[in-house]
């Protein structure tokens, strides 16, 4: 019976041998694959706004939060006209490493908006900031009603009188080259006072900032403006009653198309809004809320 069990326990210890030698490859294999090396991740930046704007220059920089574990051998800011602009067009150098720092923009021609962002270069590659905008300044005026400019057409432009007008710098509204849509209520479902009842040129944009406040989320006109995003342009908004005329009485340099009938986002009661006929240029004090007109969103520059 002894030498019998002795045969017995000689298979259990090779399993368990073979079993071991088995979890040990395992454990290897386990920290092959942890000693692999993870790929090198692109440097983390933000852009630093544009600032000292004349007609040839401007200030602006950018502030690099971490390298991600590699080096930064490069760093700056890339412009151009273009809304996407890379190390491939104009940029300049400004250091090395991570923080904040500062770049001079120069060359620049009077009147032009440029689009900028940070940049930094290290062995991963070149990681970018966010994308920022800004006109340089300039004498004599070359921006003009009709105009392709910053998301939209231009048009009006600002003048003595007019909320936000300077003599210097030109100011105007873009107009958005289509409608946002030409079935929009003015209200969110229900008759309220929102309290955006101004009507003069520079107050479209408070009235739709009002107006949302007021309704909320939803599917309405005032809404529809201010959600909108045309390239790198978030600023849109639901013009007011003279801002709308303006875009009726220059509606032919503008040359998009319109509808029929407009909201705009000055409040007549808390049934009715002014809104505009395309066809006649009749304005209407207290249209009801509920009617479904067109919108065509606008903002300033």
């Amino acid at each position: 019976m002894k030498k019998k069990s002795g045969i017995m326990i000689l298979p259990l210890v090779l399993m368990c041998l073979a079993l071991m030698l088995n979890n040990g490859c395992k454990k290897d294999s386990n920290n092959d694959s942890n000693d692999q090396e993870q790929p090198a991740q692109l440097p983390v930046l933000t852009t630093v706004a544009a600032t000292s704007i004349t007609t040839v220059s401007a200030i602006c920089g950018g502030d690099i939060s971490t390298d991600q574990g590699s080096t930064v051998t490069v760093r700056g800011v890339c412009w151009s006209t273009g809304v996407s602009p890379t190390i491939s067009d104009s940029k300049t150098s400004d250091g090395t490493g991570n923080g904040y720092y500062q770049s001079n923009l120069a060359g620049l021609s009077p009147h032009t908006t440029y689009y900028f962002r940070a940049y930094a270069t290290s062995s991963a590659g070149t990681g970018y900031g966010n994308i920022l905008s800004f006109t340089t300044t300039g004498s004599g005026g070359t921006l003009a009603i009709g105009q392709t400019y910053q998301g939209g057409v231009i048009a009006y432009m600002l003048q003595a009188g007019d909320i936000g007008y300077d003599a210097v710098v030109e100011h105007g509204i873009i107009v958005a080259t289509t409608d946002q849509n030409n079935s929009f209520t003015w209200y969110n479902g229900s008759y309220t006072t929102t309290g955006a009842t101004a009507t003069a040129i520079g107050t479209g944009n408070a009235n739709t900032n009002t107006i949302f406040s007021s309704q909320g989320a939803g599917s309405y006109a005032a809404q529809s403006c201010y959600d909108l995003v045309v390239d790198i342009y978030t600023d849109w908004y639901l013009p007011s009653k003279d801002e709308l005329n303006k875009l009726y009485e220059n509606r032919g340099a503008i040359g998009t198309g319109f509808a029929n009938d407009y909201w705009s986002s000055s409040e007549g009661s808390a049934n009715g809004a002014w809104a505009q006929s395309f066809s006649s240029g009749n304005q209407t004090s207290n249209a009801d809320k509920s009617n479904a007109y067109s919108v065509r969103a606008v903002r300033s520059f």
